[in-house]
């Protein structure tokens, strides 16, 4: 009885050593990175192959027996040869360079390893991949912003233009803006616009109805802007960028006739935008229909919103005498002296240092009746005088063809 048991163990212990020698073997995982994670076209680019043995068994020998890549990725150098061998839980891990062709197209690119191990004459094989991204260089870029300026206070249309620079199209295109502050801000919708489609080699519009605050304070501010969209590959892209954009800049003007005495006018000068001005001077340019006696710029210095002052000049219309009629009643002749515009420039700093200059028009007709007045006196006399010297006239004749009557009647 005890020998039978005695060799029952022997057979079960030769058994389980058997067993655990069938179960004793190498399992190689192959796992890849890329560096870069993303390659542009016509660059280099390294995949690192790490491979671990999970098996319970060493693995004698290992070898890549085969590379197979997409056209547009081209292995530098030689991939195909032996690796060390691998012990139980061991790991090991390899370099290969490689170039993206400058006309890849951008997407996601496949490069197959062909690899086998084993034990002694034992063979298998394990096909792994490894993945290459390949994408053009950031396609879309913010171009341009207009207008370049804006005012305290006002309403306006904004315009962002993007360029998508790339040869291919890009769908679902995030634009976002922000302003610093808050100074800035849309009107009737958000700051977030989803573009479906912005094709290669094309420029897209933005356009945005903006307010800015009635308390900024001139100077440049900066817009914060950021273009999300999915590439080829399906990964998100971001594109971040500041903007500058200057509130405040350029005011405007009201000028009026305050006052006529003989050639001199008074000009009333008022700054009725919402910027600050300095430095600001109005001039009386060379016109057709006056000219100017003396000083023909007067400086003003600086305007605040809502302020104003006063410039005199000494004015004499051009050629009055020469538009007189001979002919003509009293309402022809006056009509022709009103209605006359003074052409005046302002020219002033504006908030963000730049000078600027601002024509106008002034009607001062009240000058040129005065002046016409003066011009028929000095021609002999009032509108009277040439209405009595054709009564006078008239009496004249009608006496002589009177005496001529009579005469013959007597005859």
């Amino acid at each position: 009885m005890k020998k039978n048991i005695v060799s029952i163990s022997f057979v079960l212990s030769i058994l389980v050593m058997a067993n655990l020698a069938l179960a004793a073997e190498p399992l190689i995982q192959a796992s890849f990175s890329t560096n870069p994670i993303i390659v542009n076209p016509g660059n280099d680019g390294y995949v690192q192959l790490t491979l671990k043995n999970s098996g319970t068994a060493a693995a004698s020998r290992i070898e890549i027996s085969h590379v197979s890549s997409d056209p547009d990725i081209i292995p530098s150098g030689n991939w195909v040869g032996e690796l060390n061998p691998l012990g139980a839980g061991d790991s090991t891990t390899s370099l290969f360079k490689f170039k993206v062709s400058e006309k890849a197209s951008p997407g996601l690119h496949t490069l197959t390893f062909y690899i086998d191990y084993g034990v002694d004459s034992t063979s298998r094989s394990i096909n792994p991949n490894a993945i290459i991204n390949v994408q053009s260089p950031s396609a879309l870029e913010l171009t341009s912003i207009e207008p370049s300026s804006l005012r305290p206070g006002e309403k306006t249309n904004m315009t962002f233009t993007i360029a998508n620079k790339g040869s291919n199209s890009i769908a679902n295109v995030i634009f976002t803006w922000t302003s610093s502050g808050n100074t800035i801000l849309p009107l009737g919708s958000g700051n977030r616009v989803v573009i479906p489609m912005v094709d290669a080699n094309s420029y897209y519009d933005i356009p945005v109805e903006v307010s800015v605050s009635p308390s900024a304070t001139p100077g440049v501010y900066s817009l914060s802007i950021s273009i999300q969209y999915s590439d080829k590959s399906g990964a998100n892209q971001s594109i971040s960028s500041t903007a500058g954009i200057i509130i405040g800049g350029e005011t405007d003007f009201d000028v009026s006739l305050q006052e006529s005495t003989g050639n001199t006018v008074s000009l009333s000068v008022a700054n009725i935008g919402v910027n600050p001005v300095t430095s600001v001077t109005i001039r009386i340019p060379e016109q057709e229909r006056f000219s100017v006696t003396g000083v023909t710029s007067v400086f003003l210095g600086d305007l605040n919103p809502g302020d104003y002052t006063m410039a005199s000049f000494q004015l004499t219309s051009r050629n009055i005498t020469q538009r007189i009629p001979t002919r003509g009643n009293v309402s022809e002749i006056i009509n022709m002296t009103e209605g006359n515009l003074l052409k005046v420039e302002i020219s002033y700093t504006d908030t963000t240092g730049s000078r600027q200059i601002v024509q106008k028009e002034v009607s001062v007709s009240g000058l040129g009746v005065a002046q016409f007045t003066a011009n028929l006196r000095q021609r002999g006399g009032g509108l009277g005088t040439w209405t009595y010297v054709a009564i006078g006239v008239i009496g004249v004749i009608a006496i002589v063809v009177f005496f001529k009557f009579v005469r013959r009647k007597k005859k």
